[in-house]
């Protein structure tokens, strides 16, 4: 274990609302943002092997790739200072460089925990998954490892099998698991290990992953999330997909990453009011609001058991209260 203080399993929290009630549903949050108190919820999943690589090869540093209220960028800060690496933030955005009391919030933690920032322009940064940007990147900086943006590769895929396994001991019967998407790999992680699991179980009950992406045009990412799955699929026996099936809802990015509308934010207040459960606006609280307009739209059938995954992110509260 190279990140220590990590909390194993997190509490899984039952909602009990009037509203759940009438549409006879039961509903949980898995308190996944309680997992570690630097590198929260996903990203703590996602970074865990990959710092186990970084460590194998003995590289000194860790560079990936972000916006600059990225989730993934603070949590790499985080990670890379508890488990003694160096690091590196490619932001983009070239605008905000020389300009740190413009930087958000998140960058500003990152800052903290020793991270030094690239700042490049848009038209740059779409390049950071080819071959040519990397190996120069590479040749740059040869003793460091690098974490694709969002940390999504097959190393942070393989990082959600605990997960998984908590959710099938901490409720069995669970038919729906709702989750964030960003870059696809937290999703696609779910779907792996849940496949797997419930071959082995001989499992019966349909489970089904639904995830909500927060930027516009999210309809990549289903190709992009069997990509994924295609890269840890060793065995095609080895899935079950008979009852385990997912969807995307791209509907409710409300207005794009890192943007909240006033109903939007009206709504997670609310939440937070109701429940004492603070959501991340980036990321969390879009989720959520995705369940209560599938659940009042009775796309969810009475008697479903519901997770609301709760992938942390907080420390992009504060910039966005500002």
């Amino acid at each position: 274990m190279i990140l220590e203080n990590v909390t194993k399993p997190t509490p899984l929290t039952p909602l009990q609302s009037r509203l759940f009630n009438e549409y006879q549903v039961n509903v949980w949050i898995k308190r996944d943002d309680l997992n570690h108190p630097t590198v929260q919820g996903n990203k703590w999943h996602k970074l865990q092997n990959n710092l186990i690589q970084a460590k194998q090869l003995n590289k000194d540093t860790l560079i990936t790739f972000g916006g600059a209220y990225s989730n993934h960028i603070a949590a790499t800060a985080a990670a890379a200072k508890a488990a003694g690496f160096k690091s590196i933030g490619i932001i983009r955005g070239d605008e905000l460089a020389g300009l740190p009391e413009k930087w958000s919030n998140t960058l500003k933690g990152a800052s903290t925990n020793g991270m030094q920032f690239i700042f490049i322009d848009r038209q740059t940064y779409r390049k950071k998954d080819t071959s040519d940007y990397l190996n120069n990147l590479q040749q740059q900086h040869p003793n460091a490892f690098i974490i694709p943006e969002g940390g999504t590769n097959q190393h942070a895929i393989l990082g959600f099998e605990n997960l998984v396994d908590d959710l099938y001991q901490q409720c069995p019967d669970w038919t729906h698991v709702f989750s964030a998407v960003g870059t696809g790999g937290t999703l696609a992680g779910l779907i792996h290990f849940s496949q797997n699991k419930t071959k082995n179980r001989n499992q019966k009950t349909q489970k089904n992953i639904i995830g909500v992406p927060v930027l516009k045009q999210g309809e990549h990412l289903k190709s992009q999330i069997n990509d994924l799955l295609d890269q840890v699929k060793i065995d095609s026996n080895s899935y079950n997909s008979n009852t385990v099936s997912w969807q995307l809802l791209t509907q409710y990015h409300d207005g794009g990453y890192a943007k909240q509308s006033p109903q939007g934010l009206n709504f997670q207040k609310k939440f937070e009011e109701q429940f004492g459960i603070l959501l991340d606006p980036i990321y969390t609280s879009k989720m959520v609001y995705a369940f209560y307009d599938q659940l009042k739209s009775q796309k969810i059938v009475k008697g479903s058991n519901v997770i609301l995954l709760h992938t942390g992110g907080l420390q992009g509260r504060k910039q966005t209260y500002n």
